[in-house]
């Protein structure tokens, strides 16, 4: 979307924003994209962020230096055509949040703001305007801050009530209250959906489900192999498993009773073993502490092995129309495009929030088709890749996402941070029936720990006893060396174990019995 279209998209409310609005049309069509930069003479395109607290009711602010006063974060355009793009790395870089999300994409606010004469890095910036473009952004508050302290000091939440006592530029009290009152207005919207979308979906759903051999009956067991094999695998991959797994072992008690041999060829295919294993546990604990009956109630199904929230939910819903909803992939990818929810998917809190908005919904008559209908329209309708159905979607009336063009932008999903490897050369140090150790710095990875003494890079044998003989242990024998690795969230540590024996304990290291050092695995890999 170009600058033009960014700006035509937003709906004034006032006269006041109207006119911000046509005259930034003018001005775009009169300087071009000079109308980003510093330069431009008829003023300049700034964006901020107003960030609130995921309830609404905390404001983030800080005390800025050229204006003397409280107010929201954002900075310049400086040529960028991407918005609301300028506006999150401006609250991130002014802040040093790491976590902030929109709250939605639209631009919630235009306004012209004089900026008057101030002076910034020891030089005059003369009066000039500001065409401020604001979106609404959403951040917990349990976060690291940090001030800027060439622009801002101070920054910290706010109950969003005191903005009129702290912020002594008057003119732009009504302007964050106003954002403030949009975002609860679409908070409201957001709320709403569920309920709208329960009776079309179970309509929906009524006509169009796929006939799939686990929908055959709600015997919990059927539903538990069912979901079981369907995690990490495609449905009809999924079918002939799954028909030929209930012939082999019709009921839980041939489960249970299955030699590891058969189970293993009947899964075999299927992957994540590990899968088949808990089955087959949970298959002797219903056989020994149910009487063979499958529980009836969510507790007691997650309490069992491999049974998580999703498909204690999914058994406990299809099975007995209890209101524990089963929010997978799917759904939540269902639920984010209808509320344009812009938080990462993979957020613990979201599938959370999601869950609970969705049990306001479910009751005893259809909460097993409510499940099932979610889980089918994301498979089917509202799909992960490529272009999703919209215009086939029982739902796309009540969609935030599909209203607003947004569907391919959502979900959001947090991109895994590339792991980066790290080469070391490890040394074991052995004097007498002792080891060289020493302590970590008390900052960074491993803080403060124990550490076997390393070097980054990989070391020839000539070059680890020159080393060695760096720190005064007086290498006498290369014992031998080993390769090991270790893997941290982010970070691959490629290690050579030098195992030497020395002459002299130096005092540059402690020197203990191996078995008695609490070292990091990191290091005690070395050692195994």
């Amino acid at each position: 979307m170009d600058l033009t279209e960014q700006i035509a998209k937003f709906s004034p409310e006032n006269e006041q924003e109207k006119h911000a609005q046509e005259l930034l049309l003018k001005q775009i069509q009169q300087y071009g994209k000079e109308i980003l930069t510093r330069t431009c003479e008829a003023g300049h395109i700034t964006c901020s962020g107003l960030v609130l607290s995921p309830n609404l009711e905390k404001v983030l602010m800080a005390y800025h230096l050229i204006y003397k006063s409280v107010g929201w974060l954002g900075g310049h355009a400086d040529g960028e055509e991407d918005l609301s793009g300028v506006a999150l790395r401006e609250v991130k870089e002014e802040s040093s949040l790491q976590e902030v999300n929109f709250f939605t994409k639209d631009i919630l606010s235009i306004d012209e703001l004089a900026v008057p004469e101030h002076e910034k890095h020891g030089k005059i910036v003369k009066a000039h305007m500001h065409y401020n473009i604001t979106f609404g952004l959403i951040a917990p508050e349990n976060q690291f801050i940090a001030e800027k302290p060439d622009e801002n000091k101070n920054i910290r939440w706010l109950n969003v009530e005191l903005i009129p006592e702290v912020c002594t530029e008057p003119h732009m009290i009504p302007i964050y209250q106003k954002i403030i009152q949009r975002m609860r207005k679409i908070f409201q919207e957001k709320q709403a959906i569920p309920e709208k979308i329960k009776f079309p979906l179970l309509n929906w759903y009524a006509e169009h489900h796929r006939n799939l051999p686990w929908r055959a009956d709600n015997d919990p067991y059927h539903i538990w192999v069912s979901e079981i094999m369907l995690q990490q695998t495609r449905v009809e991959a999924v079918k002939q498993y799954y028909e030929r797994f209930l012939r082999e072992l019709p009921e839980i008690a041939d489960l249970a009773a299955c030699p590891e041999e058969k189970l293993m060829k009947l899964w075999e295919g299927l992957g994540y073993y590990s899968r088949m294993r808990n089955m087959q546990k949970t298959a002797k604990i219903i056989m020994n502490d149910y009487q063979g009956k499958f529980p009836e109630t969510y507790a007691q199904i997650k309490a069992l092995p491999g049974i998580g929230e999703y498909t204690a939910g999914a058994i406990s819903s299809i099975c007995w129309n209890l209101p524990e909803p089963a929010v997978d992939g799917n759904v939540l990818r269902v639920m984010a495009r209808l509320e344009e929810d812009r938080r990462n998917i993979l957020h613990p809190q979201v599938k959370k929030d999601f869950t609970q908005q969705l049990k306001t919904i479910y009751d005893e008559k259809h909460s097993a088709n409510l499940t099932q209908a979610l889980m089918e329209l994301g498979a089917t309708v509202c799909i992960p890749k490529g272009t999703p159905e919209c215009e086939l979607c029982p739902l796309n009336e009540f969609c935030m996402a599909y209203r607003k063009n947004y569907c391919s932008e959502l979900p959001v999903r947090e991109k895994k941070q590339k792991r980066r490897t790290e080469y070391k050369t490890v040394f074991v140090l052995q004097y007498e029936h002792k080891i060289a150790v020493r302590k970590r710095p008390e900052k960074g990875l491993l803080a403060g720990l124990w550490e076997l003494p390393n070097v980054n890079g990989e070391f020839s044998p000539e070059e680890s006893i020159q080393q060695a003989e760096k720190w005064h242990v007086q290498p006498e024998e290369l014992l031998k060396i080993i390769q090991r690795k270790h893997i941290f969230t982010h970070i691959t540590w490629e290690m050579q174990g030098v195992f030497l024996k020395c002459g002299k304990a130096s005092e540059e290291f402690s020197w203990v019995n191996p078995e008695e050092c609490a070292l990091p695995t990191a290091f005690r890999c070395i050692l195994s």
